[in-house]
């Protein structure tokens, strides 16, 4: 069901916008405001390459830049 639902692998919690990025297996980079509610997507693709694994992320606070890691460009999970 990873592929409907989702698989959240990597989670970091901004402390300056009270926003948490998620970086999910099926759904790539996501976010989900201060408020709660539907994760919005963030990026999917980078330089027209869609992301195959996405699964872990860190923030630099400093110069507001997020970083992600992506496993596979050609494969997926399932």
């Amino acid at each position: 069901m990873e592929q409907y639902c989702g698989r959240p692998l990597g989670l970091k919690f901004d402390l300056k916008t009270c926003e948490l990025y998620i970086a999910d297996s099926s759904f790539r980079l996501m976010k989900v405001g201060p408020n709660g509610g539907i994760a919005s997507l963030l990026a999917n693709t980078a330089e027209g390459i869609p992301f195959g694994f996405t699964n872990g992320l860190d923030i630099d606070y400093d110069n507001r830049l997020i970083y992600f890691t992506d496993s596979s460009s050609n494969y997926r999970q399932w």
